[in-house]
């Protein structure tokens, strides 16, 4: 008896040349900004990975990869599967997308291959293949992933940094910077917290924030009065600009100035920009053979038409003249044979 037809597909590896490509385990982009104007360095590559067939690479929030610049189209490309095998397709973009220095066809997909250099905009994405995904990005990693992105473009003249403002009570208008990444912070009653708190309905040590390179993580410590945001219970979570923590009768507002900025780049018309700031990229080797047998159906690379044949060379042409010029000397030399033996057959 057959197993079910999703056992199956869960089992099912394709062969890709001499390569195997395992469809049940996901992907890697790794993203960093490109040096846009002098005196600003790119920052660190930023890593997605994914799990799912389909993923929209774009300046829209609603992107699953949100690329924060004006160089990048609202929706710029789609990565899918096809035939058991990724494709990145541009949908016509005013600076178009390339593939190891390549510009694409729009609307045509270009088969990926592990290690491929993707240019969209202002951004440089390394393709990565067979990655176990333990941690897909939802929607509130993502906006923290693209204002990581936004502060490696923006380098020294980023805006100031996130921070807590108390909005009621006797110490209304006090605040707490995060510091640099990585850190930890601590608030609540107690003297050592970070920021110490005259509320009696406060637990000693409330809330626990950890910062890192996304932004802020904030985690109830087994507080009394619980951590509530937005009037929601949680027990953590990752905070969004102008999230509003409740902790005991005092309200925190999580101020983070670069999401005004973030939100400023998903408006207005497309930035071009000039192909000089395309850097000459060498393609990295091929991971399966360019005669791939099991490429998939309608998802040709876009190349231009097929190189006129060359002629050969020297080396090649003389050979074939020294070749015809052996023959002909020894036809002769049979003939010059023949017409003798003829002559001793008479003369005899």
């Amino acid at each position: 008896m057959h197993a079910p037809k999703a056992a199956q597909d869960a089992k099912l590896t394709l062969r890709r040349g001499t390569r195997s490509f395992d469809p049940a385990m996901g992907i890697r982009l790794s993203v960093q900004a490109r040096e846009t104007r002098p005196g600003v360095e790119p920052g660190a590559a930023v890593p997605y990975e994914f799990d799912q067939s389909r993923i929209r690479i774009g300046r829209a929030p609603s992107s699953d990869v949100v690329l924060p610049h004006r160089s990048v189209s609202t929706l710029h490309a789609t990565i899918e599967q096809r035939g058991g095998r990724y494709v990145l397709v541009d949908h016509g973009t005013t600076n178009g997308s390339r593939v190891n220095g390549q510009k694409l066809v729009p609307e045509r997909p270009k088969p990926l291959r592990d290690g491929d250099r993707i240019d969209l905009g202002a951004f440089v994405l390394a393709w990565k293949e067979g990655v176990a995904v333990t941690d897909a990005p939802g929607a509130e990693r993502t906006a923290a992933l693209a204002r990581r992105l936004l502060r490696g473009l923006l380098g020294d003249t980023a805006p100031s940094v996130a921070r807590f403002v108390v909005a009621n009570g006797p110490q209304q208008g006090d605040a707490l910077a995060l510091p640099t990444p990585p850190a930890t912070l601590r608030i609540g009653r107690a003297s050592d917290c970070d920021l110490v708190l005259q509320d009696a309905d406060a637990s000693r040590v409330h809330l626990e924030v950890t910062v890192d390179l996304e932004g802020a993580v904030v985690r109830d410590l087994g507080s009394k009065n619980g951590l509530v945001v937005n009037a929601r219970s949680l027990p953590e979570r990752r905070l969004l600009d102008r999230d509003e923590l409740l902790v005991g009768s005092t309200v925190l507002v999580f101020e983070d100035p670069n999401a005004g900025v973030l939100h400023a780049t998903e408006d207005g018309e497309d930035e071009v920009l000039p192909e000089s700031s395309y850097a000459e990229v060498e393609p990295p080797a091929p991971s399966a053979p360019a005669d791939d047998p099991e490429a998939p159906t309608g998802a040709a690379d876009p190349v231009g038409p097929a190189p006129a044949p060359t002629a050969p060379s020297t080396k090649e042409a003389g050979l074939g003249r020294a070749e015809l010029f052996v023959f002909g000397l020894a036809a002769l030399v049979i003939a010059a044979s023949v017409a003798g033996l003829v002559w001793l057959t008479q003369g005899g």
